[in-house]
């Protein structure tokens, strides 16, 4: 009696059509993105609809449903997406550790060179994300879910500059400045709040924006501001 003939190469097809399958779902999810990007900007977050979205990207409601769930999480996907380029980095705890190698090696023990560093990463932040911090914003006054994202991304803010300040030298602050409150400080200091007043409607160029901030960190902060 003849053997059965190995199963293998239906095996290599399933796993080629599984493969096909999951790059389509994942070339559909930041098509989403992308068109939710587009739908946000030019309506804002209470005009646009998934409707608006879907046909943007030229997908079923379905596949949008299925890919993010719904319109708040699709705004959170474009912030994310914003900050890092994926639309999962956050989620994947990938962020913190991302910004902490875009610190320059000889800034580490140049506690002025940290500042203007951490300046320049701010402002190439903001170039990415001024639309996305309005629209979290704006979103959270009308959506209890888009609120917590709000509160969330706040938190993962304050995390961002702690990595950024993670071992800098305290006897190089100020006196009686801990680095808990060097960080709150940052905060404050790079926040979105701060380019939207300066930069929208205040007139600073990106260039003006990134030195003010380094500037500001460095008297605000450092015990010996002098250049």
């Amino acid at each position: 009696m003849a053997s059965a003939p190995p199963a293998r190469p239906a095996r290599i097809a399933e796993t080629r059509q599984k493969r096909a399958g999951e790059a389509m779902r994942q070339r559909s999810r930041e098509r989403l993105v992308l068109a939710a990007a587009e739908v946000f900007a030019e309506q804002g977050y209470a005009g646009a609809t998934v409707t608006a979205i879907a046909e943007r990207a030229g997908v079923s409601l379905r596949t949008l449903y299925t890919a993010w769930g719904s319109k708040r999480r699709l705004l959170r996907a474009y912030v994310e997406y914003t900050m890092t380029g994926s639309p999962t980095a956050v989620t994947e705890g990938t962020w913190v550790p991302q910004l902490q190698r875009l610190l320059d090696p000889e800034s580490l023990a140049d506690p002025q060179a940290r500042m203007r560093q951490v300046a320049r990463i701010v402002r190439e932040i903001a170039e990415r994300m001024g639309l996305a911090w309005r629209l979290v914003r704006d979103g959270a006054a009308i959506d209890p879910g888009v609120a917590e994202d709000h509160a969330e991304l706040e938190r993962l803010r304050r995390r961002s500059m702690a990595g950024l300040l993670e071992g800098i030298d305290e006897g190089s602050l100020r006196p009686g400045l801990t680095l808990d409150r060097a960080i709150d400080t940052t905060l404050v200091i790079a926040s979105p709040s701060a380019y939207e007043t300066l930069v929208h409607p205040g007139g600073y160029s990106m260039d003006e924006f990134e030195r003010w901030v380094g500037d500001t960190l460095i008297t605000a902060l450092l015990a010996d501001p002098r250049p």
